[in-house]
């Protein structure tokens, strides 16, 4: 039963992009998931955890860390989110910290679990490996428009100068 639902909760994430209804449910064989108090850390940066993450309810807060006890507000990622995608993939550790706004609920893929059931089932790699690109992709167009538009922000209020 609560395969079923990690099932469903994995189709309707944005991990779900390019999963099949088998992908699903074989993913949901070996997801397990998290659940955070306020201001309870998920990851830290400079660590190497092995998992992605699929956030399911509440919020997280990506926080630059600067100092022992000062941080930098970078973004908030809300439900259906995929987190650490990238150091699931390449291994390298987090950058940010990541920290519930709120009480939180993440599913918890691991990279050894995942890598076990692509040798019995192959083709779910690719579709999650598609999944996971695809976020990236779209990550990356939404901080180059977000970068432009801060350019033309800038460039306007130095012309309004002088």
């Amino acid at each position: 039963m609560a395969a079923n639902a990690d099932a469903q909760r994995i189709a309707d994430s944005l991990l779900g992009t390019d999963l099949n209804e088998q992908d699903c449910e074989l993913l949901a064989t070996i997801v397990r998931q998290k659940h955070l108090k306020p201001e309870e850390v998920l990851f830290e940066p400079e660590t190497v955890d092995g998992n992605l993450y699929i956030v399911l309810e509440g919020k997280l807060d990506i926080l630059k860390v600067i100092g022992p006890h000062k941080t930098i507000h970078i973004n908030t990622i809300k439900p259906g989110t995929l987190v650490g995608e990238l150091s699931f993939i390449d291994g390298i550790a987090h950058t940010m910290r990541l920290q519930a706004r709120k009480d939180a609920t993440v599913l918890m893929l691991q990279r050894d679990e995942f890598e076990k059931l692509g040798e019995q089932h192959p083709q779910v790699i690719l579709h999650v490996m598609r999944s996971i690109l695809r976020f990236s992709h779209q990550l990356q167009r939404k901080m180059l428009q977000e970068n432009m538009e801060m350019h033309r922000i800038i460039q306007n209020e130095y012309m309004t100068q002088y």
